[in-house]
């Protein structure tokens, strides 16, 4: 698996070095007339949007991360689904994910940004609690495991896209997005997982899924607070200069 995923990223980094080239407006990497100063990439915490959509991007990969490990021992253990079964359900987790980080960042353009996060930690709220009250019917998983995925996996392209772009501060967009993707990786790639183990073994496997719906759950009330920053909403393109609080 190391080689699968390690080998093509090597050679789209080799192939980036020799083809990528800064720029010249952003003056090697500075926008013009932004002013950077020792330790202002610390102004990414200034705007309100990027806190945020720091903890959205915890309660979207809590679902997604818990999911992924946990719900094949589900279907396994619990449902006693067969390999090839699990294997096909599973495969929703990828699909709806693949439509989701298109469809849910282009609804955003047209209805905003904060009404489509809302939309999607909603939706994949409720799609959580009917997977966890549907039985061993593995079309009926397979699309509810799409759906969840289209919902979380759409917000994750959201949140770290549009919405940190646009809410950054002058000259910081690529440490805003770094600060929001980061902090979503380490809590919903390593501390959600280990919660939903720690509740498998104590409470039972099907119960891994009220930690999923704990984090999109907790998502929605995150994404009320935004502030919308479509530029069809907000009356005009911002310009990357101007930061949005």
């Amino acid at each position: 698996m190391f080689l699968t995923v390690a080998i093509p990223g090597l050679i789209v980094g080799s192939l980036l070095s020799v083809v990528l080239r800064e720029p010249a407006e952003t003056q090697g990497g500075r926008i013009v007339g932004a002013v950077e100063q020792g330790g202002r990439w610390f102004d990414v915490f200034k705007s309100r949007n990027i806190v945020l959509s720091m903890c959205g991007l915890f309660c979207a990969m809590t679902c997604v991360f818990v999911l992924g490990a946990m719900v094949p021992n589900y279907l396994l253990d619990y449902l006693k689904l067969t390999s090839t079964q699990m294997g096909f359900v599973m495969s929703g987790l990828g699909f709806g994910g693949f439509v989701g980080q298109f469809a849910v960042p282009g609804l955003s353009d047209l209805f905003g940004r904060r009404v489509m996060a809302v939309v999607g930690f909603t939706g994949a709220a409720i799609f959580v609690y009917v997977l966890k009250n549907t039985g061993a019917n593995p079309p009926m998983l397979f699309a509810l495991l799409f759906l969840v995925s289209f919902g979380c996996l759409g917000n994750i392209a959201l949140i770290t896209g549009p919405i940190a772009t646009e809410s950054a501060p002058a000259g910081l967009i690529s440490s805003a997005i770094g600060m929001v993707v980061g902090a979503g990786e380490i809590f919903g790639g390593g501390v959600a997982p280990i919660i939903a183990g720690a509740v498998a073994q104590r409470y039972g496997i099907e119960n891994i899924l009220w930690v999923a719906m704990s984090g999109v759950l907790l998502g929605v009330v995150v994404a009320v607070f935004l502030r919308e920053t479509a530029p069809r909403k907000v009356g005009a393109a911002r310009p990357q200069a101007v930061a949005v609080r």
